[in-house]
C-alpha cells in the first residue's frame, strides 16, 4: 500500500477535517474555511477515484460550510 497513492489529497482533507472539527470546537469562524478546503480535497479525491458518493457528498458539505461561516459573519456583524 503506496501511502502517497492520491497524491497526498486524502491526507490535506483529512488533515483538514480533523483541523475544522477542532477550530470550530474552539468556537472560531476559521474552522469552517478549514472545512471547505477538506471539502475540496475530498472533491478532487473522489474525482481521481471515480467516486459519484464523495463528490456529491463534499459539494454538499462544502455549501453548508460556506453557509456556516456566512451566518457565522453576519451574527458578528449585527453584534457589532
Amino acid at each position: 500500500m503506496n501511502p502517497l497513492e492520491f497524491y497526498g489529497i486524502d491526507w490535506l482533507a483529512t488533515s483538514c477535517g480533523l483541523l475544522g472539527v477542532y477550530l470550530l470546537g474552539n468556537q472560531n469562524k476559521y474552522g469552517f474555511v478549514v472545512f471547505m478546503v477538506a471539502s475540496a480535497s475530498w472533491i478532487v479525491f473522489g474525482s481521481i477515484t471515480g467516486s459519484y458518493a464523495v463528490i456529491i457528498g463534499s459539494m454538499i458539505f462544502l455549501i453548508l460550510h460556506a453557509r456556516g461561516l456566512y451566518k457565522w459573519v453576519n451574527k458578528d456583524i449585527q453584534n457589532a
